[in-house]
């Protein structure tokens, strides 16, 4: 799965700015918002937050293939849950941690501890560098993805390898 081998994950966990959807501040969005496409939003001044490709469609998979979902996500509540709601995808996650703070290391302890899941049982996809590198000190055996802008097809990509890994075995 995208040079990740997903053999024993349980627990898939994800950032949402510049990660799940392409916008890079939701906190900075005014709510309520309203639905303009199946994976894009418009917030009460019109500011899109529009899902990356594929992202509803792995979500959804990993879901029925009974992994257990999260998000780990740098913002103020009240927007992202209400983002997530507007999207239809707030019933997908298992845990939902948003926190106006960037120790995601925090964060992931939660959500370990909620799902009961190991470090070594869980996938991680963020796009911020300077964080990744604070969840890694931290969970050694955590298992990282690196969501990069020009990589917009990575939730894509993921989606193709789950799906030859069942094939497969």
């Amino acid at each position: 799965m995208a040079g990740v081998d997903i053999r024993g994950v349980k627990l898939v966990v994800f950032d949402l700015d510049n990660t799940l959807w392409d916008h890079p501040d939701v906190s900075s969005t005014t709510p309520p918002y309203r639905r303009v496409g199946l994976d894009e939003i418009a917030d009460s001044r019109g500011e899109r937050i529009r899902l990356r490709p594929c992202a509803r469609r792995l979500l959804e998979e990993l879901r029925v293939r009974g992994f257990k979902l999260a998000v780990a996500s740098w913002n103020y509540p009240q927007p992202a849950l209400r983002a997530l709601e507007a999207l239809g995808l707030l019933q997908l996650f298992d845990v939902i941690v948003v926190e106006p703070h960037p120790n995601k290391d925090l964060m992931l302890e939660k959500i370990f501890r909620e799902v009961g899941v190991k470090e070594g049982e869980a996938l991680f996809i963020d796009d911020n560098p300077a964080i990744i590198e604070g969840v890694r000190r931290r969970y050694r055996c955590l298992k990282v993805i690196r969501f990069r802008g020009e990589e917009q097809h990575l939730f894509c990509e993921m989606l193709r390898a789950l799906r030859r890994l069942e094939q497969s075995g």
